[in-house]
C-alpha cells in the first residue's frame, strides 16, 4: 500500500507505507514542496491521500485545484480522506451562545464561550499578525472557560497555553545567561529590521503594508471554510463516489486508528475537525 500524508507539519506516520510532504520539511524524510504547485506526484500512485486541515488554508479556486490534484495522484479505488474545520458545528454554536448571552447578559461563563466561538469562526480569516486575538485569549493569565476552549481546539490548544504559562514563569527566572542570550538576540533583530526599513524606502513600500501582505501570503490564515454540504459537493465534482462522514477514528482505510494520525489513545488531536472520505471512481 502506498498511502500520502499532505501539509502533514509534525503529525504524520513513519511507517514505510507512507510518503508525507508539506511546504518545508518538518522532520525526517518530509519532503518540501509548494502545495500551490500540486503534488510532486505521478498519476495513479497513492492508495490514499490524506490531508488534515491544509484545505482551508488555500482560497476557494486554489483548493478546488488541489483537490483535483488529489485525485489525479489517486488509484482508481483509492481514498482521498480529508480533515477540515467544520463551518457547521461552529455556526451552531456560535448562535447557540448568542441565544444564552441575549437570555443571560451577566453570565460571564456564557458570555466568554461566545466570544470564544465568534474568534473561532471569523479571527482566522481576518487576522493580519500570527496567533490573532485567539493568540491573545489564550494568554489571558486566566481562562475562566478553560475547559470549554480545550474541548473546542483540542490537545494542540492545550500545548499552546501550556508554552506560553512556561515562557511566562521562565522570565520571572534570574537566569543571567538567559538575559544574555535574549540580549543578543535582540541585537540581531534590531539589525536586521533597520537593514528591512532601509530597503523598504528606498523601495518607496509602506512597511505596515509589507508586514500584512508577507504575513498573509505565509499560509497561516484560513482563506475559505468547508461544511458537508459544500465538501460533499465538491468531491462530487471531481467523480468522487461513496461520499462518507467519518470520526477520528474510524475509516474505510484498514487500521487507521493505528497510525495515531487524528487521535491517540481516544483522545481527537483536533476535536473541530469535520473527517469526510470519498474514493475515486
Amino acid at each position: 500500500m502506498n498511502y500520502l500524508n499532505l501539509g502533514c507539519g509534525t503529525h504524520y506516520s513513519t511507517q514505510k507505507e507512507w510518503t508525507n510532504l508539506d511546504f518545508i520539511s518538518t522532520g525526517e524524510g518530509v519532503i518540501a514542496h509548494n502545495l500551490l504547485k500540486g503534488i510532486p506526484c505521478e498519476t495513479n500512485s497513492f492508495d490514499l491521500v490524506y490531508h488534515s486541515h491544509v484545505l482551508e488554508h488555500f482560497s476557494k479556486e486554489d483548493g478546488d485545484k488541489f483537490i483535483t490534484e488529489c485525485f489525479r495522484v489517486l488509484k482508481p479505488g483509492g481514498i482521498l480522506r480529508i480533515a477540515i474545520p467544520d463551518l457547521e458545528r461552529i455556526a451552531r454554536k456560535y448562535l447557540l451562545y448568542l441565544e444564552k448571552g441575549l437570555q443571560n447578559p451577566d453570565d460571564a461563563i456564557v458570555r466568554a464561550n461566545y466570544e470564544w466561538m465568534l474568534l473561532e469562526m471569523y479571527d482566522q480569516t481576518v487576522r493580519n499578525t500570527s496567533g490573532g486575538n485567539m493568540g491573545k485569549y489564550l494568554f489571558q493569565d486566566t481562562l475562566i472557560n478553560e475547559d470549554f476552549v480545550f474541548q473546542r481546539i483540542g490537545e494542540e490548544g492545550k500545548a499552546i497555553r501550556k508554552a506560553y504559562l512556561t515562557h511566562k514563569e521562565n522570565k520571572k527566572s534570574p537566569d543571567n545567561s538567559l538575559e544574555h542570550n535574549s540580549y543578543k538576540e535582540s541585537l540581531i533583530a534590531k539589525q536586521k529590521r533597520k537593514i528591512k526599513e532601509y530597503l523598504l524606502r528606498k523601495l518607496h513600500i509602506d512597511e505596515r503594508v509589507y508586514q500584512i501582505g508577507q504575513f498573509r501570503l505565509g499560509g497561516e490564515i484560513h482563506q475559505w471554510m468547508y461544511d458537508r454540504y459544500s465538501i460533499t459537493n465538491l468531491l462530487k465534482s471531481k467523480n468522487g463516489g461513496n461520499i462518507q462522514i467519518k470520526d477520528a477514528f474510524t475509516s474505510n482505510i484498514n487500521n487507521w486508528a493505528t497510525y495515531n494520525i487524528d487521535g491517540k489513545d481516544n483522545v481527537v488531536r483536533k476535536p473541530d475537525s469535520l473527517f469526510v472520505e470519498t474514493i475515486k471512481k
